[in-house]
């Protein structure tokens, strides 16, 4: 399972290694949301996990070309994340700014790593993804949704598709399979 979580992600982890911020985009888009609940689960603190994840894909854009692949992609992530959060609360800095914080704390605006040209080319791309994955054929498309939108296990979606487990996997293995293809295409047109 762990390796076919880096198949799908080492053609964006590699051309993110070579500096193209879109691949980079699409990786923390697809882990934004893991990376902030685990955050929020280690720190009970919106405003803790959000500025953590932040920091988290800072420090991950700046340490992206030691990423190896012993490990998938997202337990690589989860561990820089996890560090920052440990990191963060046994600074003595944390414990003062909780001490001296006040309203105005909150209206920092967090420096961005991409500008407006980037972000829109960003919608652009993921707005192309969602019309590739309305292409595919509907048995792909069922078992790709319920994975990756809804968080299904293989299990919900082969009672929901009444459908084998192994067939499910493998709808679900051709359907990234495309939406790769998909990708690269793109950003090879880039």
């Amino acid at each position: 399972m762990k390796q076919n979580s880096n198949n799908d992600d080492s053609l964006l982890i590699e051309k993110a290694k070579n500096g193209n911020e879109g691949a980079f985009n699409f990786l923390m888009t697809k882990y934004y949301p893991r990376v902030y609940a685990s955050l929020y689960s280690f720190t009970k603190s919106k405003e803790d996990s959000e500025d953590l994840t932040q920091k988290t894909f800072i420090k991950v854009w700046e340490q992206l070309k030691t990423f190896r692949g012993d490990s998938a992609f997202f337990t690589w992530v989860y561990r820089i994340a996890i560090n920052l959060a440990k990191n963060h609360f046994v600074s003595s800095s944390f414990q003062k700014e909780k001490l001296n914080i006040s309203s105005d704390d909150y209206e920092l605006e967090l420096p961005s790593f991409s500008n407006p040209e980037t972000e829109l080319m960003h919608d652009q791309s993921l707005s192309s993804i969602r019309l590739f994955v309305d292409t595919l054929p509907e048995t792909l498309k069922t078992a790709f949704t319920l994975r990756e939108s809804e968080g299904k296990s293989y299990e919900e979606i082969s009672e929901i598709t009444k459908t084998p487990i192994g067939t499910v996997r493998s709808r679900i293995f051709r359907a990234r399979e495309s939406i790769l293809d998909f990708i690269s295409e793109e950003l090879t047109d880039e």
